[in-house]
C-alpha cells in the first residue's frame, strides 16, 4: 500500500504565514519535497528537490513525506498534479498569493476571478469586462503584456496592481494606470497581478 502523502501550503512565500498544522507536518517529516528555494527554509533528514528531473514514483519508497507547494496547494498548484498520480494525500491548505494581495489592496475576494497565465494563453480580456481579475504570470505574460492586452483593446478605465516578492522583505506592491504601465521599464520580480476597474 502506498504511504499517505502530505502536501502542505506554505504560502505566499514568507514562513510566517505557514498554518500551525502545516509547519506541525513539516517538522514530523522525514522526507521534505519541492524547489529549492522551499526546501531551504526547513531542516530534515532528506530533501528531494522537484525539477526536470523529478520522478513521482520515488515517493513510493518513502514514508512521512511532505510536499512544499506555494500558496494554495489546490490553486493552480501542485495538488492537482500529484492526484493525478497518487490518491493517498494529505492536503492541508495555505494561503494563496490571492489572499494575500487582495488583503494588502484592501479588496474583496467576492467578485475576483482568478486565471493562470502561467505557461499558457487565456483569454482574460473577456473575463475583465465582467468582473475583476487576479492573474498570475510567468516570464513571458508579464505585467508589460498584460498592459499591452488592455491598452490593444482599448481597455484604458482599468487600475493594474503588481504585486512583487509578496510577503517577503523586499515585497513592492505598485499601482499603474494602464498606458503607464506598457511603458514601465522594470523586470520585475516574482509577481502577480491584480486589475480593477475604476
Amino acid at each position: 500500500m502506498i504511504q499517505l502523502i502530505t502536501i502542505v501550503g506554505i504560502g505566499p512565500g514568507n514562513p510566517k504565514y505557514i498554518t500551525l498544522e502545516g509547519l506541525e507536518k513539516i517538522k514530523q517529516a522525514k522526507v521534505l519535497v519541492g524547489g529549492k528555494r522551499h526546501l531551504d527554509l526547513f531542516d530534515c533528514e532528506k530533501k528531494i528537490i522537484i525539477d526536470k528531473n523529478f520522478d513521482i514514483s520515488t515517493l513510493y519508497s518513502y514514508e512521512n513525506v511532505v510536499i512544499l507547494a506555494s500558496g494554495e496547494p489546490s490553486l493552480y498548484g501542485i495538488a492537482n498534479t500529484i492526484l493525478k498520480h497518487i490518491k493517498n494525500v494529505e492536503i492541508i491548505p495555505g494561503i494563496s498569493c490571492v489572499q494575500y494581495m487582495a488583503s494588502k489592496i484592501k479588496i474583496s475576494l467576492n467578485n475576483l476571478r482568478v486565471i493562470s497565465l502561467h505557461g499558457k494563453e487565456e483569454d482574460f480580456i473577456s473575463t475583465l469586462k465582467k468582473e475583476n481579475v487576479f492573474l498570475f504570470t510567468d516570464k513571458i505574460r508579464t505585467p508589460q503584456y498584460i498592459a499591452k492586452k488592455l491598452v490593444e483593446n482599448e481597455m484604458l478605465n482599468y487600475s493594474i496592481f503588481v504585486g512583487e516578492n509578496l510577503s517577503y522583505e523586499n515585497e513592492k506592491i505598485y499601482k499603474f494606470p494602464t498606458k503607464k504601465l506598457l511603458n514601465f521599464e522594470k523586470n520585475f520580480e516574482i509577481n502577480s497581478v491584480i486589475i480593477l476597474k475604476e
